[in-house]
């Protein structure tokens, strides 16, 4: 295939930009019952993916395959243990390997389900699995038994899914953290499955900018009816968590591209351009350094979108 498109590399980013803890060893899927049918799978080590299930008459649609085979394993064992149904299909909320590896773990007769840039880029395995190696603390035996599983449905902009008295549904609102963002939302319990589009207290425009992040961000806002929302790496959120992603990114947005316009170097507008006060943590939060990494991230990707550099 074409080369022309690339995953993300390492040398991508700022020195000072702290890598994802995706390592799942000894990580427990916990099952929790979000609805009648609906179910989410939260993972026991903070960071590491979570995933979940949704159970219809004729069969269980799951989100997400996680890093690796034996927690792909780990995954259909807690399908085994609310229902007996095939898994018909498997959603894959975006192309990175966290999500995707596991899918050879799955049946073959389980339809793989991908926006069409996730399909594009799950391709790119082995640079993928390069990108993934720090995450998990450098193990490669993590990765043993996968192998690349492309997706049966490949979709642009919404699926409709009937599982049989109860209807999933499959939407992509723009790219955000990832090119191929993908929603699962289950309508009559108003959960949705978010990926990497969530989690914290705001968004990391990995492999976009703050004003394409809010142009998605809105679009998700006005078109379902959430109540609660299921990252991949947090835990899980209200819909409240949306407006505050709406008054992060516009407020980036706007001193970004007056950075900009002003003709601040890029270095002046990170120093210029700080987490306010709403979106940062106590000094003595653990976190709070790695939250300032991931501003300067958005603050810089969002300047050299609107730089053109």
């Amino acid at each position: 295939m074409s080369r022309n498109k690339k995953v993300l590399e390492w040398a991508d980013f700022p020195a000072d930009f702290v890598k994802f803890k995706l390592n799942p060893t000894r990580a427990h899927l916990e099952t929790k019952e979000l609805a009648p049918g609906v179910y989410a799978l939260l993972s026991s080590i903070p960071g590491v993916d979570n995933a979940g299930f949704v159970v219809g008459d004729r069969g269980v649609l799951v989100i997400d395959a996680h890093i690796s085979v034996p927690m792909a394993r780990q995954i259909q064992e807690r399908v085994r243990e609310v229902t007996d149904k095939p898994i018909v299909y498997l959603v894959n909320s975006n192309y990175h390997g966290d999500h995707t590896f596991g899918n050879c773990a799955f049946p073959p007769e389980t339809l793989v389900v991908q926006h069409r840039r996730t399909a594009e880029l799950v391709p790119y395995m082995d640079e993928e699995m390069a990108f993934m190696i720090p995450c998990v603390d450098g193990d490669s035996k993590i990765f043993e038994g996968v192998e690349l599983r492309l997706p049966d449905i490949v979709f642009a902009d919404w699926l409709r899914l009937d599982l049989g008295g109860r209807i999933v549904e499959v939407h992509h609102f723009g790219p955000a953290n990832t090119p191929g963002d993908t929603i699962t939302y289950v309508p009559e319990a108003k959960v949705a499955w978010t990926g990497n589009m969530t989690g914290g207290i705001f968004g990391l425009a990995l492999e976009s900018n703050a004003a394409t992040f809010l142009a998605t961000v809105s679009r998700f806002v006005n078109a379902l009816d959430v109540e609660t929302l299921v990252p991949a790496h947090m835990p899980l959120a209200g819909a409240d968590l949306l407006g505050r992603y709406l008054l992060y990114f516009t407020e980036v947005t706007i001193a970004v591209r007056a950075a900009v316009a002003a003709g601040w170097p890029l270095e002046e507008t990170l120093e210029k351009v700080p987490q306010s006060e709403m979106f940062s943590l106590p000094a003595d939060d653990p976190r709070a350094g790695f939250m300032r990494g991931r501003h300067r991230y958005n603050v810089q990707k969002t300047y050299l979108a609107f730089s053109g550099k």
